[in-house]
């Protein structure tokens, strides 16, 4: 008989990767006719149907390690069946919008930052009728070039999902000056979604990594050499545009304060601080995050979470109430 990792590793290559069984039988340890039996026993217990259905599992000791390490409310690390990345982060997005199902309740307020990583959440949303929910932006989403953010798509489905309208924060989410910022700041519109945002007891947001392909480097919010200036002060990784080294504190002073959202030392008090990240590349990211206290619940794959492991094995646990 052939475990469940089997049978899904296999489906997963021949259904969504669009594999041959040849193919697979290159990539993998069978022959081409166990493969074809594979699949059918896959078939025959229900986990091929229309698409490859799966039950949402977790790595316990994975999840263990990092959650004690940095004394987290929740860690769900999803095993990596394949490693392609839009399937590891359907995982991961699958996880998150459950979560979100059990712990939105009546009179809760959600904060939701935005980017390519939680949009794989969004396909998951289950339906879910709470009385007097508020949804709000927690950082600026409007791009300073044709690249789009995506910060008003996130928002109408949350708010479908949920049944209830949901507050914008229309401006960019770095402008160029701090008197900008607190001008545009003093709107009285944007006054109250900011101050929505703090009172929010639930954030989600994804961690970002300090690269060429972050959105907020490719949505033109750095000019001429800004962006090699902060790779240069050490920072490591962004949560709702505000930038982190690796030890939690603040990489640059000056920036933080021409950035319009929610300040990452408010992700400290709220009841659920939700963390979603994925690939070994955003390890040192995630690992400030969590130096810094602004995750209580994390959702990541197998590879970043063994990077994790791996980086931060052999120290003193890490601190989480740095001061910023």
């Amino acid at each position: 008989m052939y475990s469940q990792e089997e049978m899904i590793r296999v489906a997963k290559l021949y259904y969504e990767m669009n594999l041959t069984q040849k193919d697979i039988s290159e990539r993998l340890p069978y022959s081409r006719a166990t493969i074809s039996r594979i699949l059918d026993t896959a078939y025959k217990q229900g986990i091929i149907q229309v698409k490859v259905n799966y039950p949402i599992s977790s790595l316990q000791q994975l999840e263990d390690q990092i959650k004690d390490k940095f004394s987290l409310e929740k860690v769900f690390v999803a095993p990596v069946y394949v490693e392609d990345d839009a399937l590891i982060l359907d995982d991961v997005g699958r996880a998150v919008a459950h979560y979100l199902y059990e712990i939105c309740q009546d009179n809760c307020t959600l904060g939701v930052s935005w980017g390519t990583t939680l949009a794989y959440v969004l396909p998951h949303l289950v339906p879910k009728k709470v009385n007097n929910m508020k949804i709000v932006q927690l950082n600026g989403g409007i791009a300073k070039n044709s690249y789009s953010t995506g910060a008003a798509q996130l928002l109408e489905k949350f708010s479908e999902a949920f049944s209830t309208g949901y507050h914008l924060l229309p401006v960019p989410t770095i402008v160029d000056s701090e008197l900008i910022a607190k001008v545009m700041t003093s709107d009285s519109s944007i006054k109250e979604t900011l101050e929505l945002s703090r009172e929010s007891n639930i954030a989600i947001f994804a961690i970002g990594t300090v690269s060429y392909k972050n959105i907020l480097y490719k949505g033109g919010f750095f000019k001429g050499n800004a962006y090699e200036e902060l790779m240069s002060k050490k920072a490591v990784g962004d949560i709702c545009s505000r930038y982190f080294k690796e030890d939690g504190t603040l990489a640059d002073e000056e920036l933080n304060n021409r950035t319009i959202g929610l300040e990452l030392k408010e992700l400290r008090k709220k009841e659920y601080s939700i963390a979603v990240a994925s690939g070994k590349s955003k390890a040192k990211s995630v690992i400030g995050a969590l130096n810094g206290g602004y995750v209580s619940a994390l959702f990541i794959d197998e590879l970043l979470a063994g990077e994790i492991v791996q980086l931060t094995s052999g120290g003193q646990k890490s601190e989480s109430s740095k001061v910023i």
